[in-house]
């Protein structure tokens, strides 16, 4: 079965196939969200929440946003059962702390991302998360470098209607976790990408979730 199942019959492929596009719809309602969506043409929204309802966040639960979106033209699927940033296998928190290392290991997470890259093929794709600012997501920290990886760039739709390059968000965490590389005097030549690594370590250790929180999270949206 193709990303979408049968609906990418009617979609044209007049647009670049190696980026994606994400956002958080933290402090929006249903139709902000969709005016930022159609903004960019998005064709199909990668649900990336590990789970499909909210407390906070009612209008965009899955079983509701999803028929809402197909309704305006854009294609849904829910993927948090292998891309979510809250996974419930405690085997991932070896410390107490989601490891995105581990994570991205799983041959589910590998999965998820092969599935994303073929889909763009057909779609125009959005990732959605709760988290308004992308630094403070999976979807930046753990989703973007497979992404990259596998040769595609990100887009990042914030909320007064910007879109911030992959590029300009790795800055902003740069300046926010600082410059410093990791060892100074390295006998190796030095590695220019050794600022963003350093920095995507300090950013994981303040976003990636506690086993403790995402265990009472899991108990609280059993119990809405």
């Amino acid at each position: 079965m193709s990303f979408f199942g049968k609906m990418h019959d009617n979609q044209d492929n007049d647009y670049p196939q190696n980026i994606i596009w994400t956002v958080g719809y933290a402090g929006h309602d249903r139709d902000s969200l969709l005016a930022l969506l159609k903004g960019q043409d998005i064709t199909a929204v990668a649900d990336i929440r590990t789970f499909r309802g909210s407390n906070y966040w009612k209008a965009f639960d899955a079983d509701t946003f999803g028929p809402f979106l197909r309704e305006n033209g854009i294609a849904y699927v829910f993927m948090g059962d292998v891309l979510g940033g809250k996974p419930q296998d405690p085997t991932l928190y070896p410390d107490g702390r989601l490891s995105y290392d581990l994570m991205a290991a799983r041959p589910e997470f590998r999965a998820g991302i092969d599935r994303l890259i073929s889909g763009a093929g057909k779609y125009r794709i959005c990732l959605m998360c709760a988290e308004k600012d992308p630094l403070d997501c999976h979807r930046t920290l753990l989703i973007a470098p497979a992404l990259k990886a596998a040769g595609f760039d990100l887009r990042h739709l914030v909320s007064d209607g910007r879109v911030e390059t992959q590029a300009e968000t790795e800055k902003r965490m740069i300046a926010i976790n600082g410059g410093d590389t990791a060892d100074l005097f390295a006998a190796s030549a030095p590695d220019p990408d050794a600022d963003l690594v350093l920095a995507l370590k300090k950013q994981i250790v303040k976003a990636a979730p506690l086993a403790d929180d995402a265990i009472k999270f899991r108990k609280r949206q059993n119990n809405f």
